[in-house]
């Protein structure tokens, strides 16, 4: 049987306003009382990680900016990569010339570029903090770890997607969202991830199992010993994997865990 579940948070184990159910709450915590290990793994930065983890009465290892950093239950930083310079600068310079928006994070900082802020807010549940406007003037002051390049129109995503995989030898490029297009360093993902910690806790990855709805997950949901995606996922990813037959609006990864293990 598996010893550690790892799941995505938005468009899976959140509902639609960004909160886990209280039915979701007691199956963490049953799983938790059988000594199964359950963390979460998600695109956002630690703070907004850490929200979901305390409602669920979690203190665990939690992995942030998809796979960029690993953060300890006393918010060490057990793991880090960062974006190269030059690649920061090409992708912005790119952006720059589109109607598209770009932001960058590094720890609980937020970068925008100037006089994108308004832009910015229009797709993010949460308000931004710790903003830093920056431009090609200052943007070599500051280091990344994560680039989120937002936009409505999902093809113009798709098109950047494809034009930044001439840095697939340094940096990874993935859609997380359906307007949210983000690129970490090559060597940092969910699933890469998922192998670190695994190790760290000495369980087998074949007795892992992950839950995910987007291609940022790809990579874990495929190096687990079983990956799921909710009904919602990317189709792509409900062609290669399984698929939860419950909606993450309705508590379906924890109604998925409870047939599972049997609670």
């Amino acid at each position: 049987m598996f010893e550690l579940v790892v799941c995505d948070l938005d468009g899976t184990l959140v509902d639609s306003k960004k909160e886990v159910s209280e039915y979701t709450k007691e199956v963490v915590k049953k799983l938790k009382d059988r000594n199964i290990h359950f963390t979460i793994a998600t695109g956002r930065a630690l703070r907004g990680a850490k929200k979901v983890a305390e409602a669920l009465g979690l203190k665990c290892d939690i992995i942030c900016n998809n796979g960029s950093t690993i953060y300890d239950e006393k918010d060490n930083l057990i793991f880090q990569r960062v974006l190269d310079i030059d690649i920061v600068k090409d992708i912005f310079k790119v952006v720059e010339n589109t109607d598209s928006v770009f932001l960058a994070v590094f720890g609980d900082d937020t970068f925008i570029a100037k006089g994108r802020i308004e832009d910015t807010k229009k797709f993010l549940f949460f308000p931004p903090t710790n903003i830093i406007e920056i431009d090609m003037e200052n943007i070599e002051n500051y280091s990344y770890e994560k680039i989120v390049i937002m936009d409505k129109n999902q093809k113009t995503l798709f098109e950047l997607d494809e034009k930044f995989k001439i840095y697939s030898d340094r940096a990874k490029s993935f859609l997380s969202q359906g307007d949210f297009l983000d690129i970490v360093h090559h060597e940092s993902s969910k699933g890469i991830a998922l192998k670190f910690l695994a190790e760290k806790l000495g369980v087998p990855l074949e007795k892992t199992i992950t839950f995910g709805d987007a291609f940022n997950d790809y990579e874990m949901l495929k190096f687990a010993g079983k990956g799921v995606v909710m009904p919602e996922a990317f189709e792509e990813l409900r062609e290669q994997f399984e698929v939860n037959p419950y909606s993450h609006n309705d508590s379906g990864v924890a109604r998925y865990l409870e047939k599972l293990f049997d609670l």
